[in-house]
């Protein structure tokens, strides 16, 4: 059995497999700033409905962005976490692919910029949408389409198996994070 996670966008969402690739369960919240206690929310859920228990998994997976920083984060420890606690493989998956394999996909990046993937191709850097037909979310004028962890089903067999502490996010840009000007008291340098 398989546990899945996807929290790089303002929804959190678990999903669950079974045998070849089977959905057996899946589900989302609207988590923005809540992807933890929404999976947490989610597990509880699918545990109830329908009895799957994360002990029982042999894989679990992550949506290893882009998307919020935070939000991907979340989904990775998840999937780390319960992988180490429970001796089995982890492996993950861009937020791409998440969206649409075999599609034109956009994603937003930080105000006015977009990531677009197109089938093929590496991932790249735009202020304007792409012509033609694509899927995604970010800007206005886009009709959304998430990343769903339910979209693992058909990628599960062609990711790479790792050790836990081997599943990292995987970054397009460095994270816009800051560091101090001013030293905090008491930190070491």
């Amino acid at each position: 059995m398989t546990f899945a996670f996807s929290t790089s966008s303002r929804y959190a969402s678990v999903a669950v497999f079974g045998r070849n690739d089977e959905l057996l369960w899946c589900n989302r919240l609207d988590a923005p700033q809540s992807a933890s206690s929404a999976c947490m929310k989610l597990l509880e859920q699918v545990r109830e409905e329908k009895g799957l228990e994360v002990e029982n998994a042999s894989l679990f997976v992550a949506d290893l962005g882009p998307g919020s920083f935070t939000g991907v984060r979340v989904g990775i420890v998840l999937a780390k976490t319960f992988g180490y606690v429970y001796g089995a493989a982890c492996a993950g998956t861009d937020a791409f692919d998440l969206v649409a394999v075999d599609r034109t996909v956009v994603l937003p990046l930080k105000r006015g910029e977009i990531f677009i993937r197109r089938p093929g191709e590496a991932p790249t850097q735009s202020t304007e949408l792409p012509d033609g037909d694509f899927l995604g979310y970010g800007p206005a004028e886009l009709e959304p389409t998430y990343p769903d962890a339910s979209r693992f089903g058909g990628l599960l067999c062609g990711l790479p198996r790792v050790a836990p502490e081997e599943l990292i996010p995987r970054y397009l840009i460095e994270p816009s994070i800051s560091i101090s000007k001013r030293p905090i008291p008491g930190a070491q340098a």
